[in-house]
Parts: structure tokens; sequence; C-alpha cells
């Protein structure tokens, strides 16, 4: 990010205008930009604006500056969704002392509150399974069990996913409203948005399925299979606009492949979904038979686009491993890995009890001998695992879009160590960037060997501006190695890390070390 005055800037005269210019789009949030004197009195301002391009956010200044020192506050959304936030320093004439805690403070009347965080999540969550479930069950009830398409066991499963995916959608809007609006009703600050305008457009493209699903039967022509069609896969891309689809690198290669990653997802989720609750019995072996090369195919098609998508936006193992957006791509390829095995035996266990006709596979589904009813048992149970495996795919997929992607304007990574004692302290911020980074603190022994640390906590301070002490939560990992996913530096500028490391009930050894972080 590069901003009008820099920061840390010495002017010889007062600036007119404020101006913050980003990598990627960005939507203000209300106080989007604030200027505030040493000792915290707010700076008359204009209203802040995009009117230099939708990456930028400006604002005038409506007051002369007195000589001294400014802080600028400002907070954003991004074109994903994630709110982001950071402030900077400027002066007039001469550099004056700020009073201590005053960017806390300014942080401290913002929106970002953490409390919508888990109402997105859960949102997110229902609103892709209701998706997969209406959509999937849609095409393989149509592709696969055509005779079954209009049978109220597959309406009432169909109407269940445009229900969850409806109610999911709405607890994103609301739980965004509450994060940057005045209520879980604000939907049109919501709507006001890049990525709202996406989600509200999601909702209403959602509930308009429930006509397609209550005349399912005409999906039996050409020309009502091929509407439905073309209403699926402009869902689809409605959800990829809202999303990290339009975001990073290569963003037209990323479209394309997060709607083809979505749909291969449906037909995978959906298809399994109508195995196990939209057929009867007697139904399920013909109908998995047939399913198992679509799902094989949405398993090779998935692993493809999501590939590429992770690594459209991570751009390197370090963004894979030093950030909580590669953390959750790790957990939800490690868990589809997992559901493809259990696939693979389902598999095994079609292939080995297809060598009969359909109508002898109907006649041992009605009245099962020993054998084939313990085999066609074994694969409805491995198709049930396979869906509950599923079922923690779509969470992983819910906290990998929740996460925010590495900042890919690739700034330099900081490393830093201080001796005490016969211990060494050493502190890595990947990168040394304002807004939440990565932090890992590491206590070592030039020997090798040291005892445990019982407890390890970090503190932040920028003197230079009286900014902290802030408190980085943290959690181990490994014996004397702890880990902050958010450690949020909200000023450049040199900054003293403080690490106490606790041993027993009456030992502790502290550490100080200064790292620098840039904008």
């Amino acid at each position: 990010m590069e901003t009008i005055p820099g920061n840390q800037a010495v002017l010889d005269e007062a600036p007119s205008e404020i101006v913050l210019t980003f990598s990627e789009a960005i939507d203000p949030v209300e106080p989007a930009l604030r200027v505030v004197d040493a000792d915290g009195n707010d700076v008359d301002l204009g209203t802040a604006d995009q009117s230099r391009g939708d990456t930028t956010l400006g604002v005038e200044i409506d007051e002369t500056l007195s000589n001294g020192t400014y802080v600028v506050a400002w907070q954003a959304l991004s074109a994903d969704s994630h709110n982001i936030r950071g402030a900077f320093t400027f002066s007039v004439g001469e550099e004056t002392a700020t009073r201590s805690g005053l960017v806390d403070d300014l942080f401290a009347t913002s929106n970002d509150s953490p409390d919508g965080a888990v109402p997105l999540a859960i949102g997110r969550f229902a609103s892709y399974a209701g998706i997969a479930v209406v959509l999937g069950g849609l095409f393989a009830a149509t592709a696969l069990a055509r005779p079954q398409l209009s049978t109220r066991r597959i309406g009432r499963l169909l109407m269940a996913g445009v229900a969850t995916g409806a109610a999911g959608t709405a607890a994103m809007i609301s739980a965004q409203a509450s994060l940057i609006g005045s209520s879980v009703l604000d939907w049109p600050t919501v709507a006001a948005t890049q990525s709202g305008q996406w989600w509200v457009l999601r909702f209403a493209a959602i509930v308009a399925f429930v006509p397609i699903v209550l005349s399912r039967h005409r999906l039996r022509s050409k020309v009502g299979a091929a509407a439905a069609t073309f209403a699926g896969l402009g869902l689809l891309g409605i959800v990829a606009a809202g999303g990290h689809g339009v975001t990073g690198r290569w963003v037209a290669l990323g479209f394309a492949a997060t709607v083809t990653h979505l749909a291969a997802m449906t037909i995978w989720v959906g298809g399994l979904t109508l195995l196990i609750i939209g057929l009867p019995r007697t139904r399920f072996w013909e109908t998995a038979n047939r399913f198992s090369p679509w799902a094989l195919g949405s398993v090779a098609v998935l692993a493809l686009s999501g590939s590429l998508n992770g690594w459209r936006q991570v751009g390197g193992l370090g963004g894979i491993t030093d950030s909580s957006y590669g953390r959750w791509l790790v957990v939800k390829v490690t868990l589809v890995a997992v559901v493809v095995a259990t696939a693979a035996i389902t598999r095994r266990l079609l292939a080995r009890n297809n060598v009969a006709p359909s109508a002898e596979v109907f006649a041992l589904s009605a009245a099962p001998g020993p054998t084939e009813g313990s085999t066609s048992t074994g694969t409805r149970r491995s198709v049930l695992i396979e869906v509950v495996g599923i079922v923690f795919v779509i969470a992983a997929t819910s906290g990998l879009v929740n996460a925010p992607p590495p900042n890919r304007s690739e700034p330099q990574n900081q490393t830093a160590s201080v001796v005490q004692g016969d211990r060494i302290a050493q502190v890595e911020l990947e990168p040394a960037v304002t807004g939440g980074t990565v932090m890992h603190v590491t206590i070592t022994s030039p020997r090798g060997g040291l005892d445990r640390a019982d407890e390890i906590t970090v503190t932040a301070d920028l003197e230079s501006e009286q900014i902290g002490p802030i408190e980085i939560e943290t959690y181990p990992t490994s014996p004397n190695h702890v880990i902050a996913d958010d450690a949020d530096f909200p000023v450049a500028g040199l900054w003293t890390i403080e690490i106490t490391a606790r041993y027993g009930e009456f030992d502790q050894v502290v550490f100080n070390v200064d790292v620098p972080v840039e904008n």
C-alpha cells in the first residue's frame, strides 16, 4: 500500500488531502479515514471517496494543520469480503510525541469486531452445502435417476437444499452487516460493497431455484435441462464473483477455475447426497454404478482446479506454511485425500458386484441373500462415510474462504535474534507488514539442550509513536516455539518485541528485540 503523505514523512507544508492506494480494489467502511493530532483530537475532513479509482481511498482535509505529528487510521473491505485496517503517521514542520495508547483507542472505536467471524463461517458452510445439494441433486437425478425425478422424496431433498443455501447466504450477509453496518439487519450497507452485491445476488439466485425444483419434471426435456444448466452455471458464477476467485494473480483464470471447482463439488456432493437420502434402496445399486465415473471425474477436476487456485493465491510454499489461508488449504487437501480413499473403497465394492445384470441386482436388493446383502450394506456405509467426510471438506472450504490470502506484493520477511544468558530468542515476521502478519517466536540454546518453557507471552510497542505495549495472541506448536497467525502492527516503524518465557512458578526470562515493520 502507498500513502500520501508517506508514512513518518516530515512535511514543510500542511497537506490538503490524504490518499491511500491499495494493490487491489477495496470498499471503504465507515469510518473509512480518521486523522487525529498527537493528543487524539479529530481533524476536520471531507467525505472519504474513491474518485481516483476503486483501488484508492482519499479524503480532503478541511482545516489547515498546525505543526506536529498526526495519525491516520483507515479501514476498508477487500474485494473478497475481508476486513482490513491500518494506520500511519506524518508530521508537519517537526515531529511531536503522540499520546500513549492513541492508535489503540482509534482501533477500539472501529467496526472491526471478531464477533461476526463465527456466524460468517457458519453461514458460508450452509450456503455452500445447500447450493451443492440443490444443483448437484438436480444434475444427478436428471442424468442418473430420471424416473425418480418427480418423486416427493427427491423434491423434499432439493427444497431442503434451497432452504439451507438461502438461510446460509442470509446469515453471511447479516454477519457482515454486524461488522461493517449498524446491525445485522443493515443489508443495504453490505449491498453497497463489491462482495456484498454478489452475496445479495446469490441469495436471490438460490431462491429463484424454488420454481425450478417445483417444476423439475420439465427437466426431462432438452429445453428444460438446458435452462436449468444455464441457471446453475449462473449461480456458480455469482458465487465465484463474490470471493477469492476475483482476487490475486490471473483473475480471469482464477474465476474460471473457481466456477469449475464449484461445479465439480456440486456434482460430487449432490450425487452422494442423492444416493444416501433421495433414493429408495431398490434404486441405490444401479444409480451408484452409474454415478461412480461421474464421482471419479469430479474428484479429478476438484484436485486440478483447487491446486491451481491454491497456487495462484499463495504464490509459493512459504504462503502455504506461513498463512492461515495456506494452513486451511492443507487441511482441505488432507480431508479430500481421506474422502477420495473412501471413494476408492466404494468403487471397488461396486466393481466387485457389477457382474450381475440390473434386473438381478434389483432382485437382490429387494430380497438380499447373505453375501449380496452384506456387500450392499457395506457399499452404502462406505458412501455414507464419504458424505460425512465431504461435510468436513465443506467446513474446511468455509474456513479457507474466511481466511485472507497471503499478501501478494512480496514484502520482505524479517528475522531478529537476541541472546539472554544461555538462551537465544528468535523472532520472524512473514512478512514484516502492518495490518496483520504471521509471527514465529522460537527460544533455543547455542549448546543444543534447553529446558522447555511452561509459557511464552509476547507484547510489542512502538516507542517513537508511544504505541503499546500491544499483547500479541500466540499458540504453541512445539516446545519453545509459538506462532501468531494475525500479529497486528498498526503503524510502520521499528517495533520492540518483548518475549517473556516462564519456567516453573518463579523463574522467567525476558527478551527484547527490535524488528522493522513496513506498510
